[in-house]
């Protein structure tokens, strides 16, 4: 094992103090210690706080409503891990040995993929895992875009941020920081438990603004298909599938009508 990896845990919170003791108790129960914690509390109006300062965080930062993505801004700018997990206060580490197994795993790849397990409402347990593809296919089709199911070198994020006060923030940020390695892995067993809960992002209405925060996200991928030419044909082949005129066609329709149909044509 390479006890000289640091890891950085980027931790955004609002409202989640229901959730946030566990996920950060998984975090400090790790038998791997060579760790550093960065919670961002994004301007929580529940006992967030209160249960965030049980824990010998290594900074807790303050961010006024910027989302998830000006969250995690924030905390990259505060990192000094070699290596970035992203995870969210309502999710919690899987066992206390992964991060052991993860710097066992790691050879200086500039992105893990991580398999995981997903918590549903209903409380079944379903586990998800990254297929084996090469890195232009799984750019072109990879189901898994939020950040938590990689871990990224640090150095491969320079001058890269996610979008603030929107939804969907993962998708370019994701792809791009993809488009920028060289080596990757995967890590072939559940590193974390996603947490499905009411009032998320998941579980909450598909609104107009939503559906244009994904448009916007999408369209961005066509700079990056200028941007890195290498991964051209593998971002085109994902902006096909995202089927943008019909999401244009179930937004027009929904601003003229106030029906909206996204989540019975989408999901």
């Amino acid at each position: 094992m390479n006890n000289k990896i640091k890891f950085t845990f980027i931790v955004p919170n609002y409202n989640k103090g229901l959730y946030i003791a566990e996920c950060l108790n998984s975090i400090y129960n790790q038998t791997y210690k060579n760790f550093e914690v960065i919670v961002i509390d994004d301007g929580s109006t529940d006992d967030s706080l209160k249960e965030i300062k049980k824990f010998p965080v290594d900074k807790l930062l303050n961010t006024n409503r910027q989302r998830a993505g000006g969250a995690r801004n924030a905390g990259l700018k505060e990192a000094s891990g070699d290596y970035i997990i992203f995870l969210d206060s309502d999710d919690y580490l899987a066992s206390s040995d992964v991060l052991k197994k993860l710097a066992t795993k790691i050879t200086n790849e500039d992105v893990i993929f991580l398999d995981f397990t997903k918590k549903r409402l209903t409380g079944e347990f379903v586990y998800m895992t990254e297929n084996d593809n090469p890195l232009d296919s799984r750019i072109a089709t990879t189901e898994y875009l939020g950040c938590p199911t990689k871990c990224f070198k640090r150095k491969i994020l320079k001058d890269l941020f996610f979008p603030e006060c929107k939804r969907y923030e993962d998708i370019c940020f994701t792809l791009e920081a993809l488009c920028r390695a060289k080596t990757y892995t995967n890590f072939k067993e559940s590193f974390f438990v996603y947490r499905i809960v009411p009032n998320s992002n998941v579980t909450s209405p598909i609104s107009e603004d939503t559906m244009i925060d994904l448009l916007e996200e999408y369209l961005k991928l066509y700079r990056l298909s200028i941007k890195y030419p290498n991964h051209k044909e593998s971002l085109i082949k994902r902006i096909q599938a995202a089927k943008l005129p019909l999401r244009l066609e179930v937004l027009e329709h929904s601003l003229l009508t106030g029906e909206n149909k996204y989540r019975e044509t989408f999901l």
